[in-house]
């Protein structure tokens, strides 16, 4: 199924319109938005199964995790929020790397094409950049997720691998 994007003056809408979800609005993130991109990347990581160093992993990877983060990647990287009456995911882009830095969605809004709506959105902007070939790093459980929107492990990686550097040519 394919997402369509639908550029407006005051932002962009994502429309599935064989999917669960019917629209969800993306714009480009702001300082101001901060807080809730912290919320929900806290939200999303706490729901990933625990890997290798379990939970308390996860936990302690978060602790270095603070709003202020964001404020300065933002002054490195394009961010696109996903909202429905609040911010319920989001994205960030690297031009200078080529690279998908990052990929998130509340937890209550999973399996409703948000991801692979921020992450078209992401795509576009690559593509508007000059980028031909984008990469990311993905976690072993959004390794799926990628290769169903075109990405493709480089070097390819073993079933069941903790992660992958994940390859996309958008040209």
């Amino acid at each position: 199924m394919m997402n369509h994007l639908r550029v407006f003056s005051n932002g962009w809408q994502s429309c599935s319109p064989n999917g669960s979800r019917e629209v969800v609005n993306l714009r480009i993130a702001t300082e101001a938005d901060c807080e809730e991109i912290y919320r929900v990347q806290m939200a999303a990581v706490r729901n990933l199964p625990g890997g290798a160093e379990g939970k308390a992993g996860i936990e302690k990877w978060l602790a270095g995790q603070q709003p202020s983060v964001y404020r300065h990647s933002m002054a490195e990287e394009s961010f696109v929020v996903a909202e429905d009456d609040g911010i319920v995911g989001w994205g960030a882009l690297s031009v200078p790397k080529q690279e998908i830095t990052n990929v998130f969605v509340d937890p209550a809004f999973h399996r409703q094409r948000i991801g692979t709506a921020i992450l078209a959105k992401l795509e576009l902007l690559a593509g508007e950049a000059g980028i031909d070939v984008v990469q990311l790093q993905a976690t072993g459980t959004a390794i799926d997720f990628y290769s169903a929107n075109g990405y493709r492990p480089d070097p390819p990686v073993a079933p069941g691998a903790d992660w992958a550097l994940m390859k996309k040519r958008l040209a």
